[in-house]
């Protein structure tokens, strides 16, 4: 166990303030500063909401990927909100992880983003190991999902839960593993 749970917690903390700050901002140019939140090495892995399939649809792994997400989540997604100070942190050693609950609010940005939604449903059709049935149920339910979404209109609150794993590296906490969910409609 640390000898200073106490103080890691609020290290911990401040790593998701950090993380939450990056998403408020959505400034493409500070992505980089903004992965220097991971660890620095293959393993880490960010799972989002409509993942349901290693290295398939919103299931990213290593930095390349998941500094992909979050540049499409900046540029297509909503207003981030994540309960910052209601998380629920928990240390063992050198390992941290976290349960919070959030919103992602519709802007301009989750309006605008019907061209990647259409890219992504072109990749279902291109994905290996699906039958053609499969590929255009898989494509017809996000194709149902970003519709819904959209008719919600500009404003529309979708509450969600995250889930993260955090290595201590030295002095800072950083993300290993993340997770997105959204409730069952």
């Amino acid at each position: 166990m640390n000898a200073y749970p106490n103080q890691d917690v609020s290290l911990v903390r401040m790593a998701l303030q950090k993380f939450q700050d990056g998403y408020s901002a959505r400034d493409l140019a500070r992505l980089d500063d903004f992965m220097q939140l991971f660890v620095h090495d293959e393993s880490i892995e960010m799972i989002g909401i409509g993942a349901s399939k290693r290295a398939a649809n919103e299931w990213f792994e290593g930095p390349a990927r998941i500094r992909e997400i979050v540049e499409g989540d900046w540029k297509y997604w909503g207003d981030v909100r994540l309960d910052v100070d209601g998380a629920k942190i928990n240390l063992h050693g050198e390992v941290a992880w976290l349960s919070t609950t959030g919103t992602v609010t519709q802007t301009e940005a989750f309006d605008t983003a019907i061209e990647f939604h259409l890219n992504d449903m072109k990749a279902i059709f291109d994905q290996e190991g699906l039958t053609a049935d499969q590929k255009l149920m898989e494509a017809t339910h996000y194709g149902m999902r970003r519709l819904r979404e959209r008719s919600k209109g500009l404003g529309y609150s979708w509450p969600f839960t995250f889930t993260a794993v955090l290595i201590k590296e030295g002095t800072e906490w950083r993300f290993h593993t993340l997770h997105w969910a959204m409730p069952v409609d």
